[in-house]
């Protein structure tokens, strides 16, 4: 007889679930994923790189494991370091300030035995230590960038330490911590503030070339809507941490993801980690041709008298092949074969 609804034992809540099997789907299976996903992901980021610009290279991609796992490693870094960047603020605040012994029987103290009240002073608190200070610095990043570019730098080195003066008063008065707590919140809070300024200053650098093809209108409301949602997403990591380690790393991972997603840091790492193992994606100021090749008629494709090619995109430099993109009015894309190519000067990076 099949069993009523009502007879049925609810379900777990899904966050709880996750937390429970997340533990033992890594001793199952963490092996594995240690062993394939790096190669995976090293030869996506080459398939996605070679989609993005039309083209495929004229070597067997598989024999080269090595490429895949540098590829890989970079794109670990890239996207590994906005996840650090998204758990570190709240695990320092937490371990350095809220966990310590003084800090921590003081706020127990002043919980209340309501359910409603306590609720409220938790909230109270969380707001008080994170999402307020966090949004705080992000507006006030935003609004340096905005009015006063050059003093961008100063203001993340400078303003964070005067959020963590105000927040700190703010605390010590609303819980009666102990007298000069909030010195002890000031320097605890300002590597936190410092990661969440780095933070920031990665996501608007990807993300401005974005906002920049959007209409006018938009841009502003979204440079102040972004330090809103970072600061929401770090505060909820860094309330895992009352949960513990496995939770603040997952919502970190999400969030993470989210953010550089979203941001466009994540959808530049393929052509981020072409560049950092030297195989395309750069410019070059002159590549030099041999002069058999340029026996024809191709100033189509700019190529001077001289038979050098000045101020080019650089798509790909290994194998058979260099594919290029000259400095022409019209997008153009050419397959040059490597046996032509007698010298490519690649551009500093102070020269763009």
């Amino acid at each position: 007889m099949q069993q009523k609804w009502t007879d049925r034992p609810p379900s777990g809540d899904g966050i709880e679930v996750v937390l429970e099997a997340w533990p033992a789907f890594l001793r199952a299976h963490g092996s594995l994923l240690a062993k394939a996903l790096p190669p995976l992901v090293g030869f996506g980021i080459f398939v996605m790189y070679f989609y993005r610009n039309h083209f495929y290279p004229s070597f067997d991609l598989f024999q080269f494991s090595s490429l895949l796992l540098a590829a890989a490693c970079i794109g670990f870094a890239i996207v590994g370091a906005v996840i650090v960047m998204t758990v570190l603020p709240g695990a320092a605040l937490y371990h350095w300030f809220l966990n310590t012994k003084k800090i921590k029987d003081e706020l127990v103290y002043a919980m209340p035995y309501s359910e409603n009240a306590l609720s409220k002073t938790v909230w109270q608190l969380v707001l008080l230590v994170y999402f307020a200070p966090f949004t705080l610095v992000g507006l006030g990043l935003v609004t340096s960038l905005v009015l006063a570019p050059g003093l961008y730098v100063h203001t993340g080195l400078l303003w964070p330490s005067l959020i963590g003066l105000a927040f700190g008063i703010a605390l010590q008065i609303r819980f009666d911590l102990p007298r000069w707590s909030f010195l002890s919140y000031i320097w605890t809070a300002y590597i936190p503030f410092l990661i969440l300024f780095v933070l920031l200053s990665t996501v608007l650098q990807s993300s401005l070339p974005i906002i920049e093809k959007l209409d006018d209108v938009w841009h502003y409301p979204i440079l102040w809507a972004i330090p809103l949602v970072i600061a929401a997403m770090v505060t909820v990591c860094a309330m895992g941490h009352f949960a513990g380690w496995n939770a603040a790393l997952l919502f970190g991972l999400f969030f993470g993801l989210v953010v550089a997603g979203y941001s466009g840091v994540l959808t530049t790492v393929p052509e981020r980690a072409i560049k950092g193992l030297g195989l395309g994606a750069y410019e070059a100021e002159m590549v030099v041709l041999d002069p058999d090749f340029c026996n024809r008629e191709l100033s189509e494709l700019g190529i001077a008298e001289d038979c050098t090619l000045r101020n080019v995109h650089v798509v790909w430099s290994f194998g058979d092949a260099i594919v290029l993109r000259p400095a022409l009015d019209q997008p153009l894309q050419v397959q040059i074969p490597a046996m032509f190519i007698r010298s490519l000067a690649r551009k500093a990076e102070g020269d763009r």
